[in-house]
């Protein structure tokens, strides 16, 4: 690993080393902070594991956005298209219809 986690880790169980080559510590307390150390280093890997759970559900979380933002403006897009032929409809009905006015005031 490396990490600064670790480093600390090591200090201390020299520290506790150098004690207990003093006599000022017991095996009890070296077993310990040697237990210690080894339930901190499965959490660290634990965590390690857990981050790169959540960062591969980031990127699945971003394409999922990234196609629904994709798809979003194609619906858009595709129901501005339709906006603009019923625009297009209503204007030629409209024509039509004054055509038909026209074409019954002439026989009338």
């Amino acid at each position: 690993m490396g990490d600064f986690l670790d480093f600390d880790q090591l200090i201390r169980i020299r520290r506790a080393t150098e004690k207990m080559a003093n006599n000022a510590i017991s095996v009890a307390d070296y077993n310990a902070v040697v237990r210690q150390n080894e339930a901190l280093r499965q959490e660290v890997i634990r965590l390690q594991a857990n981050a790169r759970h959540w960062e591969s559900a980031a990127v699945t979380y971003e394409q999922n956005r990234n196609e629904f933002r994709d798809y979003g403006r194609a619906v858009k897009a595709e129901r501005d298209l339709f906006d603009r032929k019923s625009e297009r409809l209503k204007t030629r009905v409209a024509e039509l219809e004054r055509e038909i006015a026209a074409l019954k005031g002439r026989k009338g």
